[in-house]
């Protein structure tokens, strides 16, 4: 609510839209997002900053939030799983049925693999046209793993949000099944 008029304003601009009365910075959240994500690696988001420790030995990437414009979360499925097809073709070549059979195995489980896991990575556009892509790794669909990941970009994208943050919308998967 502007305090020179008494009119709510939309989120965003930092001044009044009807009478240009600067106006009072929103009150932001002071929760934290920390994702675990193995090996020493790991995802953290507080009031003023994004960090990713991308490698156990490594320094972490830390961007303050004053800097991010845009917040992407990407979510693929494991193609690269398909390579095992190649096993398949040369299997229809093999000189004896038991490489036949080994080269189908290979084939099939490309196609599981590929249908069963996706990938997940956070994409950043910082001031100044850097783009950082953070990979946050593999879960397999409706793991334990997969909901702890999209919890995290829901409190993250609701963090975004609240500071101005552009956040790219997901498209969303088909329903996961509850696994026996």
């Amino acid at each position: 609510m502007c305090r020179a008029c008494g009119r709510p304003q939309p989120e965003g601009p930092p001044r009044c839209v009807f009478c240009g009365e600067p106006l009072p910075e929103a009150p932001r959240s002071t929760v934290e997002v920390r994702l675990d994500l193995g090996r020493g690696r790991g995802l953290f988001a507080g009031p003023e900053q994004l960090s990713f420790q991308g490698r156990p030995d490594g320094p972490p990437a830390t961007v303050p939030w004053a800097r991010v414009r845009r917040l992407e979360w990407e979510r693929r499925p494991y193609l690269e799983a398909l390579g095992l097809l190649a096993f398949a073709a040369l299997g229809l070549w093999a000189p004896t049925r038991d490489m036949k059979v080994m080269g189908l195995v290979a084939g099939v489980m490309g196609v599981l693999l590929a249908g069963l896991y996706r990938h997940r990575a956070l994409t950043l556009d910082v001031t100044g046209g850097a783009r950082l892509r953070w990979p946050l790794g593999m879960a397999l669909r409706g793991s334990a793993r997969q909901a702890r990941l999209e919890a995290a970009w829901g409190a993250l994208a609701a963090m975004a949000r609240e500071r101005g943050v552009t956040v790219v919308p997901t498209a969303q998967e088909e329903p996961e099944r509850p696994r026996a």
